[in-house]
């Protein structure tokens, strides 16, 4: 019975990013059984996309690597760096505004301040809903930073993600499909 899981599976997939509004559904896509693993396969995916190299040599072959998220973004960033070897201190956590917002100007501000130390900004998590007030970060601006920098877009869509289904209140996410991962 598993061809018919997997096809369930595509189909689903293929959906989900039509929603997100990636051209035709196109790119990849795998199940988790939560948003805190998502967001380590993003950091592992993001690493490997910019990094191939880290497969077969390791973190020791590579520069010392930067992620940004929201100080008030879901612990699960911190862990994953953790985890994956980049460090707890390898992720620099960006200024809020009232409202639990990224600002993106502060964004900016830490990555090029990351750059002249000779460090390697690598990945923004972007929040769409954080768990604390429900905020969702200017995923537009962020994206077009990330864009600038050439630095991989994340959206932690695991709190506010279901507004994609909704035509009241989809354009929160507005920006999303600029990611590289959802």
């Amino acid at each position: 019975i598993a061809p018919v899981f997997v096809l369930l599976e595509y189909i689903t997939l293929k959906k989900m990013r039509e929603m997100i509004g990636w051209p035709g559904g196109c790119g990849d896509g795998i199940f988790s059984p939560g948003g805190a693993i998502s967001n380590m396969y993003a950091l592992l995916i993001a690493r490997y996309k910019l990094f191939p190299e880290v497969k077969e040599k390791g973190m020791a072959a590579l520069p010392k690597l930067i992620a940004f998220t929201s100080e008030h973004s879901h612990f699960s960033i911190k862990k994953a760096a953790a985890a994956l070897g980049i460090g707890t201190d390898g992720v620099v956590l960006i200024k809020c505004d009232v409202r639990g917002k990224i600002i993106p100007a502060d964004l900016e501000r830490r990555i090029l301040e990351a750059k002249q130390k000779g460090f390697e900004p690598f990945f923004v998590n972007a929040t769409a809903g954080t768990t604390v007030y429900g905020a969702f970060d200017p995923l537009a601006a962020i994206a077009d930073i990330c864009q600038k920098y050439k630095i991989w877009m994340h959206v932690d869509a695991a709190w506010g993600g279901g507004l994609l289904m909704s035509r009241k209140h989809r354009w929160k996410l507005s920006g999303a499909e600029r990611g590289n991962s959802v």
